[in-house]
């Protein structure tokens, strides 16, 4: 009995932390989770043009990065006149987004396929990420969370962003995943 004459009832908890409120927030997992069982087959160059130009330009920048060669961001090293090396240049990026996918390789030394399925396996988990901050930013401004997953699934499935989901480039997935970290900070403070 409680201290107001009462019995309290036992509630019983739903199984996975399936309660009403929470729906959403599993419906919209269960949807990011198809983007990463569609791509476990994904290490090869599958999308021609931008695209893959956009994942091999990166890979190679990210794999370049070293301390051999001073943390230089280059595509390519060739002779250069003389004995000094000719460097291609491309550090139009702060180096923090190159040094995440060198990270993401690192472990898979020569294997260039099991490389490139880890940089877009990092690529999908900070787009699902960036998903996930806009679901609870606008869940916490609309207080609603079924219009919050809407809006969440909206945007975040439309044909361009979908694609580009899995580039292996810091100009998308971990830009959007910045901004949606700055957005959700924004909404909390």
């Amino acid at each position: 009995m409680s201290i107001f004459g009462r019995r309290r009832q036992k509630t019983r908890e739903a199984p996975l932390g399936l309660r009403p409120e929470r729906l959403p927030l599993w419906l919209l997992l269960l949807a990011l989770s198809t983007l990463f069982l569609c791509s476990f087959d994904k290490g090869y160059l599958y999308r021609p043009v931008q695209h893959d130009w956009l994942t091999v330009k990166n890979l190679a920048i990210a794999e370049n990065l070293s301390p051999d060669h001073g943390f230089r961001l280059f595509r390519e090293r060739r002779q250069g006149p003389g004995e000094a090396p000719a460097y291609d240049m491309y550090s139009r990026f702060p180096i923090g987004g190159y040094a995440l996918i060198k990270l993401a390789i690192l472990p898979f030394g020569n294997d260039l396929s099991a490389k490139l399925l880890a940089a877009r396996m990092l690529m999908l988990l900070l787009f699902g990420a960036a998903a996930l901050l806009a679901f609870h930013s606008l869940a916490r401004i609309t207080s609603h969370r079924w219009a919050a997953l809407a809006a969440t699934l909206l945007a975040f499935s439309s044909y361009y962003m979908l694609y580009y989901s899995d580039s292996v480039s810091n100009e998308l997935s971990m830009e959007l995943f910045a901004v949606m970290l700055v957005f959700h900070g924004m909404v909390v403070f």
